[in-house]
């Protein structure tokens, strides 16, 4: 389900167009926080047996632990307002190192990610991390202190492999992902999902893995798509999956293409062993997409993907029969033609959310329910499926706006506005559950209990899912003995576990 309250700011395109336009300074320097410095016991003490080296380095971690099942809120030990969900493989054993995954979720839902994706955890042997406390709207010293805190945490109870962590994210979480990576070093690879990086200024010292994924709907596609050929101008190890969605974090099947991914390049830079069988999966994988994007005639999202295998299989597998498609594409006029088309339909795009916000906050109601009713028209009617695309991702474009002009309002207590903005919200994105939690604060303001007791309602029976945030927000507090508010309390809790 979408939620606008994920994005941490608007920097897509413009944050897309510095990046590519800069990309001599692509990156700031990273700070070279040790992060993971870990000292081994020796196992041997005065008047004890001396034990085996696996034994004693066991000995170091927490075991009291599970095994094979999610847990939603682990304490640190150092910060005990910290929270995080965790997943151990039911083989986990201290004995070993894992490699370890860590979520940052912009909402701090970190069960979300960790439950949704616990069986490619324990399919790939991956201990999973996800953070209840990241979330958008935090200055990036605390994010930055709190990723700290999370990561020695886990690095002292978990004996997690210091070459294979990996962070992941959505939405602005993603900008955090990347921004640990970029900043603090030590990270192996990212999975990005529906944002890229954030705005910097200054070059780059940590290099790292970085696969994206976006939807096809998604308003930020247009970032990723310039942020993954900047990180090609700058020799980058990437990859960038688009598939059938909008914002939201992907589906399992293509974070497990994600992670699949990964692994391959671990094993090219022996951070694991070969495993002809993950390689195989992999590229059984992509020789599906690349089918199912030749056949709809998708030439700009075949290329990629053809390029996309050739890299990731290069030293691993036989890619002659990629770099001869490579070169049919390159040199085909379909091609050529496709990639043309791209670039204007990029180019209106852009120029059309600009306008977009522009017109939102000075056109009336009356207006903005024609122009949705137009933009959802060509959705229907355009010219090419990439033309539809591009209109369904302006009317989602559209709901972001609506968010982001309802919340302000509301923040600043200009309710003549909020109702305004709440209305035009609901038009564009009816379905997201945002709005109704917005509504539902419009409507405490205006002191109208009941109103936002529907609001909640209608909230949560589209996918509402923050049971914690009802709880703790202020304007709902007059709620809490409430039958209905505790009705709804109980559906977003059945929500999030539904993930």
């Amino acid at each position: 389900m979408q939620y606008f309250s994920t994005f941490v700011s608007r920097r897509s395109l413009k944050t897309a167009k510095t990046f590519v336009a800069n990309n001599t300074s692509l990156l700031i320097t990273a700070l070279m926080v040790v992060l993971f410095s870990c000292g081994a016991g020796n196992g041997a003490q005065t008047n004890t047996p001396t034990l085996d080296p696996a034994a004693a380095s066991a000995l170091m971690y927490d075991t009291t632990l599970p095994n094979g099942v999610v847990t939603d809120s682990v304490a640190c030990r150092k910060e005990g307002g910290q929270t995080y969900a965790l997943y151990l493989p039911s083989f986990y054993t201290p004995e070993r190192s894992f490699p370890c995954l860590f979520f940052f979720d912009a909402h701090a839902r970190g069960s979300m990610p960790v439950r949704a994706y616990k069986g490619i955890a324990e399919k790939y042997g991956f201990v999973f991390v996800g953070s209840n406390v990241s979330q958008n709207g935090t200055p990036w010293e605390v994010t930055s202190r709190d990723a700290q805190i999370l990561m020695d945490d886990t690095r002292t109870r978990i004996n997690i492999d210091s070459k294979r962590i990996y962070t992941s994210g959505f939405s602005g979480g993603a900008r955090v992902a990347a921004s640990i990576a970029i900043l603090q070093g030590g990270i192996a690879g990212v999975i990005g999902s529906a944002a890229g990086f954030p705005q910097v200024q200054q070059p780059l010292q940590n290099k790292f893995d970085y696969f994206g994924i976006v939807g096809d709907y998604d308003f930020n596609l247009g970032e990723m798509e310039q942020l993954d050929m900047a990180l090609e101008q700058n020799g980058f190890t990437h990859q960038l999956l688009t598939s059938s969605g909008i914002h939201g974090w992907p589906s399992a099947t293509d974070f497990q293409t994600g992670l699949l991914w990964l692994q391959l390049n671990a094993m090219k830079t022996h951070l694991q062993p070969v495993n002809d069988t993950l390689i195989k999966t992999f590229k059984t994988d992509f020789d599906k997409r690349i089918a199912t994007a030749t056949l709809a005639k998708d030439w700009t999202k075949a290329r990629n993907l053809v390029s996309g295998t050739e890299r990731a299989l290069n030293g691993l597998a036989d890619i002659t029969a990629y770099r001869q498609q490579l070169a049919e594409l390159d040199n085909s006029a379909v091609y050529k033609s496709a990639v043309a088309a791209r670039e204007l339909l990029r180019q209106k795009e852009t120029m059309q959310q600009q306008e977009l916000q522009k017109q939102f906050p000075v056109q009336s109601e009356q207006w903005w329910a024609h122009k949705i009713g137009q933009l959802n028209k060509e959705v229907h009617h355009a010219k090419t499926p990439q033309e539809a695309l591009m209109n369904k991702r302006l009317v989602n474009y559209l709901g972001l706006i609506g968010y982001m002009y309802s919340d302000r309002a509301l923040k600043t207590g200009d309710l003549p506005n909020a109702a305004k903005y709440l209305a035009i919200f609901k038009l564009a994105d009816p379905k997201n559950p945002d709005c109704g939690y917005l509504s539902a604060l419009y409507f405490m303001q205006k002191g109208d209990k009941h109103a936002a007791l529907a609001s909640l309602s209608e909230a949560v029976s589209v996918g509402y899912s923050e049971a914690a945030k009802l709880k703790t927000e202020p304007a709902f507090k007059i709620l809490h003995d409430d039958a209905g508010f505790m009705k709804i309390i109980t559906k977003a809790t059945e929500n999030a576990l539904a993930k």
